[in-house]
């Protein structure tokens, strides 16, 4: 077989829209080995985040090249660069937390008062009702396992343009988020009002980054520190994005909307939280537009 022919498919697995990504987060990983090998902070565990990425990239090339199943490949390389970028974002948003700069839960509440939107009254109102909270619960909570069931579903109906644009945008929202998370930082509703704080899981790494009283944190054991913007808010608006005139888009829609409401009580996140994330929504939108644009040229 002429190499320069290859298959349809085995062609696709070196071409610039495969190739980009990785670039992209080959990037990022170097540029916070480099903040990190400068600064007293460390993280480990993050072997088995490396074998997973290779065998899947490796599964992905396999059945791509050899035309077995474009759908399994592109399912592969999907899950490969979703689990590197989670990995890669939370560890962004832990440096950018080291900034410890003022806190601005005071100056959020205060945007949330005159727009109207008390939290007191909203979480004191779900908590009063156990089914409405079981069902926000589990709704938000719903957001990884939307992620991976969009990887395996837009690759099963070749759906590939649309997987790729929910990586991208939301590989770049995350790179936006954690960058405004460390310039605006908020500790949270749950923080700020002193209400469920059991349910604040972040609060512990997010304080110790602020007071650098703690360096080192194992992989299973990182947790979500963002507060402004809400990363939820953004990844349920990608998703209702990513399946615009298909099939499934009233389910998502649906599903979707409950995270929206539950992200201010189980994400401990203020109003302005997710009008934030709706603005770095937009733009990570039309970046990623761009950045096919480019590719495909």
């Amino acid at each position: 077989m002429n190499l320069m022919q290859g298959t349809v498919n085995g062609w696709q697995q070196i071409s610039p829209r495969k190739l980009a990504p990785m670039l992209f987060l080959v990037t990022l990983a170097l540029g916070e080995a480099l903040w990190i090998h400068a600064h007293p902070l460390v993280f480990s565990g993050t072997e088995p985040v490396f074998w997973t990425t290779l065998i899947l990239l490796s599964i992905s090339w396999i059945y791509g090249y050899s035309g077995r199943s474009l759908a399994l490949s592109e399912m592969s390389f999907y899950a490969a660069l979703w689990i590197v970028t989670a990995l890669i974002g939370a560890i962004l948003t832990y440096i950018f937390a080291t900034l410890n700069l003022p806190l601005l839960d005071a100056q959020f509440t205060r945007l949330d008062q005159a727009l109207g939107f008390n939290w007191l009254a909203f979480y004191g109102f779900v908590q009063q009702h156990p089914l409405l909270r079981a069902v926000l619960t589990l709704a938000y909570f719903s957001g990884l396992l939307q992620v991976f069931f969009s990887i395996i579903y837009l690759s099963h109906c070749a759906r590939h343009d649309r997987n790729e644009e929910l990586w991208w945008s939301s590989s770049i929202a995350l790179m936006l988020t954690a960058l405004l998370s460390g310039l605006l930082p908020a500790g949270g509703t749950l923080f700020f009002h002193s209400v469920g704080l059991e349910n604040a899981v972040h609060l512990s790494h997010f304080m110790a980054l602020r007071e650098a009283s703690l360096s080192e944190f194992a992989f299973g054991d990182l947790k979500g520190i963002v507060t402004f913007p809400s990363y939820h808010t953004t990844i349920a608006l990608l998703l209702i994005h990513a399946y615009r005139q298909l099939r499934l888009f009233r389910w998502v829609l649906a599903l979707n909307i409950l995270m929206l409401i539950s992200t201010p009580i189980n994400g401990g996140h203020y109003l302005v939280d997710m009008l934030g994330s709706g603005v770095v929504t937009v733009f990570s939108i039309y970046l990623t537009k761009r950045v096919q644009y480019f590719l495909q040229r």
